[in-house]
C-alpha cells in the first residue's frame, strides 16, 4: 500500500456528506471513518465527539482517541481496502494550522489506538469555508452552521 492509497479522492465530496449528516456548529470535532479514501471514498462512520475543539491538554485528548478507535466500525486491515480516519475540526476564523489543530494532531501521534485504521486528513471548517490541511483542498460550502 501506498501513501497515495490513503488521501481523499474527493474532499468536497467528503466535506458534503458530513454536512449532510451532522450539523457543522463552531468548536466542535467530528471524526470520519472512511474505507477506500482514494477510489471508493466510502463513509462508513460519522461521529461528533463530546468535547470542544479548543483544547489544551493533548495527553487526555490522546486517550478520547483511543477509547473512540475501540468502538468505531473499523473493518480488519486489507492492503487493498485501507481505511482511514478525517477529523473535521468545525471553528471560527480562518482555515490554516492554529493551536487548536496543532492539539489534535499530537493527540493522534500519541494516541496509540493500535487499529486496522491510518489517521487521515485534517479538514478545518469555518465560516469562510472548509479546507484541507493536508492537501490545500478547499471550498466556500459547506461552511460553519449559523448560530440560532
Amino acid at each position: 500500500m501506498a501513501l497515495e492509497d490513503l488521501r481523499l479522492r474527493n474532499t468536497q465530496q467528503l466535506v458534503d456528506d458530513v454536512a449532510s449528516r451532522t450539523p457543522l456548529v463552531a468548536d466542535s470535532v467530528t471524526l470520519v471513518l472512511v474505507e477506500r479514501p482514494c477510489t471508493r471514498q466510502r463513509v462508513l462512520a460519522v461521529r461528533r465527539l463530546d468535547v470542544p475543539a479548543d483544547q489544551s491538554d493533548d495527553y487526555s485528548l490522546s486517550r478520547l482517541l483511543y477509547e473512540e478507535m475501540q468502538t468505531l466500525p473499523i473493518p480488519p486491515r486489507d492492503r487493498d481496502r485501507p481505511t482511514i480516519v478525517v477529523t473535521v475540526i468545525a471553528r471560527r476564523g480562518f482555515n490554516v494550522w492554529t493551536r487548536t489543530e496543532m492539539t489534535w494532531a499530537m493527540a493522534w501521534r500519541y494516541s496509540n489506538h493500535l487499529t486496522d485504521a491510518f489517521s487521515g486528513d485534517t479538514v478545518v471548517v469555518t465560516e469562510n469555508g472548509w479546507a484541507s490541511l493536508d492537501t490545500h483542498a478547499a471550498g466556500p460550502q459547506p461552511s460553519l452552521v449559523a448560530a440560532s
